[in-house]
């Protein structure tokens, strides 16, 4: 957070030139309004706090540079997001691949057994149930955020909520 905090201080505000009338009109704005919603997404996805931040963080500053040109940056950075948390999820697969005498139960976070179940989902499948059931998107926003189409949306959250079901029942 201090990164952000810091590159605003030194750049000023960044006017946009023309936005729609629920956009932020200043970066710093835009990452007030934005920031607890990413970091919420972020950790949903990975099931870690301390990486959500530190995703988003990076995830504001890819933004950054690009903040003039974006018709909407809230839908550009919910995508940076996503895919910052699938990138993390991927290494960490590996890194547990090669440690053989850790268990993978024993790298997940104590949390509630919904998480659990959810952390059991491929990370697609549970992109789409996190985007469509916590954040209240459309299906052509998680579209457009996942880089797929409004079919597979469909089809992934059906699949998702099946294997929920699966999972959850006793």
């Amino acid at each position: 957070m201090l990164g952000v905090t810091v590159m605003m201080a030194t750049m000023g505000v960044v006017e946009k030139g023309s936005s729609p009338a629920r956009e932020p009109t200043s970066f710093e704005s835009f990452y007030r309004t934005n920031h607890i919603a990413m970091v919420r997404l972020a950790y949903l996805l990975t099931g870690s706090r301390v990486i959500a931040e530190d995703l988003v963080q990076d995830s504001f500053l890819r933004v950054q540079p690009r903040w003039g040109a974006l018709e909407v940056p809230a839908a550009y950075l919910r995508r940076t997001v996503t895919n910052a948390s699938y990138s993390y999820l991927r290494r960490r697969r590996r890194e547990e691949a090669f440690v053989a005498d850790r268990p993978v139960a024993a790298a997940a976070p104590e949390l509630d057994e919904t998480w659990a179940a959810l952390a059991r989902l491929t990370p697609r499948r549970r992109a789409v149930l996190v985007l469509r059931f916590y954040l209240d998107l459309s299906e052509a926003e998680i579209a457009a955020t996942l880089g797929c189409r409004p079919g597979t949306v469909k089809s992934l959250t059906s699949r998702g909520l099946a294997d929920l079901r699966e999972v959850m029942e006793p």
